[in-house]
């Protein structure tokens, strides 16, 4: 979205605020309105507040797991164009992804999704073709597909029985269920690929897309063996469905200067219209989603791609088939004639066992009042973001686990991790807040300090919550004191000093958090966030050795990295506008080149005669609202990666 874009959505948010004021009565407003989407933290490991509208199909799950493949968590839905069949493409993992050759199976219906039927495997290795070794086949588990001139082209990915080759190839058919001829060669090997920025060489999960002149494959693409921990999506063209390709050119990388929420992995694209959607999912909180576009036309040229969505693209069901939210690659889908956006999607039961299941929602009206907050594999938080002195509000809540209402937050926002999948909120970031719990052993009041100690302020048994009934919590936070009701029924009210911040929620691990409505008695001031140093570092995609991790108080939070390797690089990536970036200085340190969207801001000096604690080196405020990315770039000698202030 470009920034003229992005501010005329947020002139006509607080616009709707306006109106919703009035219309509410009484001075309150509803936070957990879809209009106020925009103003939720949405984060790929932190979490988001999703207002997406997708509804699941009762015939859910299309596909279970069962010995050896327990890991069907990929998946491709095509509707047959001749038939109107709906064709659901699963690839057969076993669990862990190695051990045996993975495989694709088609789940089949032709009555528009009422029943399906299981068709078996319709694509696998063979042992005398390029990905066998004579005795044994390789894998050949994820497909896409495209119907053209009465021909099924399909794209497949692949790999040798060892995983040391492997890449996409192409196999055609006559019929969506086959039988697929597979090409004697394949359309990419990582063995004959180059290295892209010293990073980058298998080829996988490929969407092929038929243009006017020509064929284009959107791959994702990661490191050698398809090992993780940073991912891109690149591009590829051809004259034909099955080639031969040009050089993939990278399209979405984390190492670029431009903004890229992380981890995020590729796999499936979609069209509609003159575009094709790209849509990314978190590798860390597995429900929150990036789709990015472009025209179909110039969608092999980087510059030509933006971010379409960001976040409220998903949310998890708290329903067995999907206890782990989405997992592995993303939704994948289609808009039919109706307006309808029809997705499968991948996930897992609570016991580790993959499940394809199928959701619905009309693609015009993508989001709906009220939120979700998904925790499916890791703590989940958002807030809103804006500054909360003394207010009321009341919030109805439902959640499979404890609805955890926090104030006063004020802590840095973060993921754990700096590499690889997996991952979620920093410590501190779940830490410096006000916090009501209410669970199924009763309610408490406590106060957590910046460093994580909870004090209890006050508790009791004699109000609990049941397993997704809904509750109503209505909270008074004045000057020097504050209360709590649920239900109508006041549970406590005492002395609790009112300290500035943000209000929002916190899901527990393998919880879905339900916030119908959010009535408040103001829409906040504003404020501004700072994002923690892993932020900067997994941002860039940087491998783990190139940044050395420093606890140290002359750090902004405790902690930060340095480097002295030569254009070593850390990128924030944030939505909002202007920014304050922090570093401490010392004798021993040299100085970096900072850009903001790719655009050269100058250089910044972290040389000093003696240690100078952390201070804003940086600040830029005349900055316009969206999408930025800021990087530090090493220029000489050793730098550090500290935090960055940000205008939300």
């Amino acid at each position: 979205m470009n920034p003229l874009r992005f501010w005329c959505v947020c002139i006509s948010v607080l616009a709707a605020a306006a109106v919703s004021l009035g219309a509410a009565g009484a001075g309150t407003i509803d936070l957990a309105d879809a209009q106020y989407r925009s103003m939720w933290l949405s984060h790929p490991a932190v979490g988001e507040a999703s207002f997406d509208s997708f509804v699941r199909l009762r015939a859910n799950p299309i596909h279970v797991g069962s010995a050896p493949y327990l890991w069907p968590v990929n998946g491709f839905l095509f509707q047959d164009p001749a038939s109107g069949s709906l064709n659901a493409y699963v690839g057969l993992y076993p669990k862990g992804y190695w051990g045996i050759p993975a495989k694709c199976a088609l789940v089949q219906s032709v009555d528009a999704g009422a029943t399906w039927q299981d068709r078996g495997v319709v694509l696998e290795g063979s042992p005398t073709m390029f990905d066998g070794n004579g005795k044994k086949p390789g894998g050949a588990p994820d497909i896409s597909m495209v119907y053209d001139a009465g021909v099924y082209h399909m794209l497949y990915d692949w790999c040798d029985t060892e995983n040391i080759d492997g890449g996409l190839a192409y196999a055609r058919a006559e019929k969506p269920e086959g039988p697929f001829v597979r090409a004697a060669e394949p359309i990419h090997r990582e063995s004959k690929q180059k290295t892209l920025l010293g990073i980058y060489k298998r080829l996988y999960g490929g969407t092929l897309v038929k243009r006017q002149n020509d064929w284009l494959i959107l791959s994702a693409m990661s490191l050698p063996r398809n090992a993780g921990g940073t991912w891109a999506m690149a591009g590829l063209t051809a004259p034909r469905a099955d080639g031969p390709y040009n050089e993939p050119a990278l399209l979405i990388y984390p190492q670029s200067r431009t903004f890229l929420p992380v981890p995020l992995e590729f796999f499936p694209a979609f069209l509609h219209g003159e575009h094709v959607y790209a849509p990314a999912t978190s590798l860390a909180n597995r429900n929150f989603q990036v789709i990015f576009r472009a025209k179909i036309e110039e969608a092999h040229l980087p510059e030509r791609w933006e971010v379409y969505r960001h976040g409220s693209a998903w949310h998890a069901e708290p329903v067995e088939h999907e206890a782990l939210g989405i997992w592995g690659q993303t939704f994948s889908g289609f808009i039919g004639r109706d307006g309808v956006f029809q997705v499968l999607f991948p996930s897992k039961n609570s016991k580790d066992v993959g499940t394809i299941g199928l959701a619905r929602r009309a693609w015009d009206a993508s989001y709906r009042n009220g939120f979700v907050l998904s925790a499916t594999e890791a703590h989940a938080l958002t807030i809103f973001q804006k500054r909360f002195k003394p207010f009321r509000v009341e919030a109805t809540l439902r959640c499979n686990g404890p609805k955890t209402f926090i104030w006063a937050h004020s802590a840095p926002l973060g993921t754990n991790s700096i590499w690889h999948a997996g991952g979620g909120p920093h410590p501190l970031t779940l830490a410096g807040c006000n916090q009501f719990v209410l669970d199924a052993g009763g309610w408490r009041v406590q106060q957590v300090t910046p460093g994580g100690q909870a004090t209890v302020v006050a508790q009791g048994s004699d109000v609990k919550s049941q397993a997704m009934t809904a509750d109503v919590v209505a909270l008074t936070q004045e000057a020097e004191h504050a209360s709590v009701s649920v239900n109508g029924r006041e549970l406590w009210r005492g002395a609790l000093a009112c300290r500035p911040g943000s209000l929002g929620f916190i899901a527990r691990n393998r919880s879905v958090l339900f916030v119908d409505k959010l009535l408040a008695s103001s829409a906040g001031t504003d404020t501004t966030l700072s994002l923690l140093p892993t932020e900067a570092v997994i941002g860039a995609g940087c491998t783990q050795d190139q940044w050395t991790k420093e606890e140290n108080a002359c750090y902004r939070f405790g902690f930060g990295y340095h480097s002295g390797k030569p254009a070593v690089a850390a990128k924030w990536n944030y939505v909002g506008r202007g920014f304050a970036l922090w570093s401490p200085r010392n004798k021993g340190l040299g100085s970096a080149s900072v850009f903001l969207d790719g655009q050269h801001l100058g250089d910044v000096n972290l040389k000093a005669d003696k240690l100078e604690p952390s201070s804003k080196i940086l600040e830029k405020t005349d900055v316009s609202p969206g999408f930025h990315a800021l990087t530090l770039l090493q220029k000489e000698g050793t730098i550090v990666c500290d935090s960055l202030e940000v205008s939300p």
